[in-house]
């Protein structure tokens, strides 16, 4: 990130903000494991926005140029896109109590 954004963060700052949210869960006394169960699961609610950004920018002919991607690249990223998109909403829906038929 730092060629992108042009200014330099210290190594030592960076792997404070970095570790800085495991010692505050660890410091309130919740259990590592859950607490490392419910991260993943807030990143993999997070995941489709950048899939989804993915796909659209790269593709734009207009912005990727002849490094645009071919039809079957499209179809497989929507593929994978949508199967984590439904996953999430599975996700969702048994974790409000919802009963998904297919999931028996």
């Amino acid at each position: 990130m730092q060629d992108f954004l042009h200014f330099r963060t210290p190594l030592w700052l960076r792997r404070t903000l970095t570790m800085a949210p495991a010692f505050v869960i660890v410091g309130l006394g919740a259990n590592a494991t859950d607490s490392l169960v419910m991260s993943q699961v807030v990143l993999s609610l997070a995941l489709p926005v950048p899939m989804i950004t993915l796909l659209l920018i790269t593709s734009d002919p207009a912005v990727m140029g002849s490094f645009v991607n071919t039809r079957l690249v499209r179809i497989l990223a929507t593929i994978a896109t949508a199967a984590v998109l439904a996953l999430n909403a599975i996700l969702l829906l048994t974790s409000a109590g919802v009963p998904i038929p297919l999931l028996g």
